[in-house]
């Protein structure tokens, strides 16, 4: 895992808003940071399947959420988390140290990125 602090959080989902170029200088492939938040198989895909009854699809460390508006996140095991929505240009940092983060199945996650997405919608 990360130790990092907040602004961490913040900076590499601006990375990744930015499609690998910091200050101007490319430095992950923006081939592979769009890659990274593609799901790449067919239970991978956002949305409830034969495979699995997660909706999130996934990536490379990325989350991609059902009924897709272009954006992404990153999951830490307390309910951290980094949002990307390169649409509205917004990237969110939370930190949080929930210790009954798994009792919750994925409620807590769909009700953090419909918060997110407001939020998003409404700094754009």
């Amino acid at each position: 895992g990360l130790n990092v602090v907040l602004r961490d959080y913040a900076r590499f989902g601006q990375l990744y808003l930015n499609e690998g170029r910091w200050n101007g200088e490319q430095i992950v492939p923006s081939d592979w940071v769009r890659a990274s938040v593609t799901p790449d198989g067919r239970h991978l895909q956002p949305g409830k399947n034969e495979w699995s009854d997660w909706v999130l699809g996934y990536g490379y460390q990325w989350w991609i959420p059902e009924r897709p508006e272009g954006d992404f996140l990153a999951i830490g095991v307390h309910n951290q988390f980094i949002y990307v929505h390169p649409r509205y240009e917004v990237v969110i940092a939370k930190t949080s140290a929930y210790p009954d983060y798994t009792k919750d199945g994925q409620a807590r996650e769909l009700e953090t990125i419909a918060a997110f997405r407001a939020v998003a919608k409404h700094l754009s």
